[in-house]
């Protein structure tokens, strides 16, 4: 079952990040990637959150309880894609090598610098100011296996009527699983989210496949290895800095996700950024 207004109900409706200095993470997100407040977050306020919209969904700013134990800077997260559980929050841009250089001009660190990569998009990949891990990508996916043409279509048009200058917009959250099946049966078939389609990287000898699910306005990419074992998510327990958690406009019947990912339940069922134009990916 298809959504390609990206209206689904039960759709991706945040993605939370733990930060250590609520000014800082402020600046960066507002100040330097666009993102705007949000004028009706899904949850009640509460001390030390902070609510962002990026179109398609939210960004949910959890200052980390200074008190907390410190277990590494990120709490177990670890840059290697291996690793399952959450392992980037994309933006999709107009422009990739525009948004770089402004970016870069920050002082903003890179991990992976403006490429033309599999699928025939533009992306990079950088930190925030407390190490979470973002990726900017610009363009459309030429997918090798389309499961839905047309979600694939939608996301053509609208990435050639995208101007160089567009603001970044909530692009996806990407995770590594260790059963796709399971994962699918979850995602897919509990929750509803159709399959857009698949990437194989061919020249990667792990055997890395991307699947993409169409969440709401907003993309699930699961990561999967076909020839490397993967190793365990971080504890979801952890008061962690970071890539923490998906919030989810639907009864999710878990805490967490099959791949170790946190899931936060959507109490008043807005799956979306009110009044953002959700869904223009």
């Amino acid at each position: 079952m298809s959504h390609p207004s990206g209206s689904h109900p039960s759709g991706m409706s945040y993605v939370e990040i733990g930060v250590s200095d609520a000014e800082r993470s402020l600046d960066f997100y507002r100040g330097l990637l666009g993102l705007r407040p949000a004028e009706a977050p899904p949850e009640p306020p509460a001390p030390d959150v902070h609510w962002l919209t990026a179109e398609g969904a939210l960004v949910k700013l959890v200052v980390r309880d200074p008190g907390a134990v410190p277990e590494g800077p990120l709490g177990g997260w670890v840059g290697d894609d291996l690793q399952r559980g959450m392992r980037h929050f994309g933006l999709k841009v107009g422009d990739v090598y525009r948004q770089a250089e402004r970016l870069r001009s920050a002082d903003v660190p890179f991990t992976v610098e403006p490429v033309r990569a599999v699928g025939d998009v533009n992306l990079a990949f950088f930190t925030d100011p407390d190490g979470a891990l973002l990726e900017i990508i610009d363009g459309h996916l030429t997918y090798h296996e389309v499961t839905t043409p047309e979600l694939a279509d939608r996301e053509r048009r609208l990435a050639e009527n995208r101007s160089p200058d567009a603001d970044p917009v909530f692009d996806h959250v990407a995770v590594t699983s260790g059963d796709l099946d399971a994962t699918l049966a979850y995602y897919r078939d509990e929750l509803g989210y159709p399959v857009i389609g698949r990437l194989v990287h061919d020249q990667d000898p792990r055997g890395f496949v991307i699947d993409y699910l169409q969440a709401g306005g907003a993309v699930l990419e699961v990561f999967t290895y076909t020839a490397a074992e993967t190793v365990p998510a971080p504890d979801p327990a952890r008061d962690r800095l970071g890539l923490r958690a998906i919030g989810l406009a639907a009864e999710t019947g878990r805490a967490v996700d099959p791949h170790g990912v946190p899931l936060r339940r959507v109490s008043n069922g807005s799956g979306s950024a009110s009044g953002s134009g959700a869904g223009e990916r």
